[in-house]
């Protein structure tokens, strides 16, 4: 096995485990707030909380799915790993700029990122980081 397929398989691995375990927390924060155990505000709107799991699960779904098809047919897939990757940068530095930096939380279309801890965002930053050097490296 060449060295880009250990490190792409690899980087999928990473992305699966990442994505499962802040899946796993975002949902208990989401149940926990459903059913009245949580420490969260009580004005939070449900859908929108609820539009912030997506993230999570995307990152586990595309481990997957990155960790399946990363040696299938690399000329077709290579624009979808790359935009992915971006998509997930971009959301990684807007999690860090509503979180951390200014710690929005009574803003009513920024309670997306509540359930999702800050260390997610820099998570999806490193991720997103190796995964375009891959694809730049190996000229996926």
């Amino acid at each position: 096995m060449k060295s880009r397929f250990l490190y792409m398989k690899f980087l999928g691995l990473l992305l699966v485990v990442i994505g499962f375990s802040y899946s796993i927390t975002s949902f208990n924060n989401f149940f926990s707030f459903i059913f009245k155990t949580s420490i969260f505000s009580e004005n939070l709107n449900i859908f929108l909380v609820s539009l912030g799991l997506i993230m999570p699960l995307f990152t586990f779904v595309f481990g997957v799915y990155f960790y399946f098809y990363t040696d299938f047919n690399i000329t077709k897939i290579n624009k979808l790993i790359f935009v992915s990757y971006l998509v997930m940068m971009i959301i990684g530095i807007a999690m860090i700029i509503i979180k951390e930096l200014y710690n929005i939380k009574n803003i009513f279309i920024f309670q997306i990122f509540e359930f999702n801890h800050i260390s997610f965002a820099y998570c999806l930053i490193l991720l997103s980081i190796m995964g375009i050097y891959g694809c730049f490296k190996y000229k996926y």
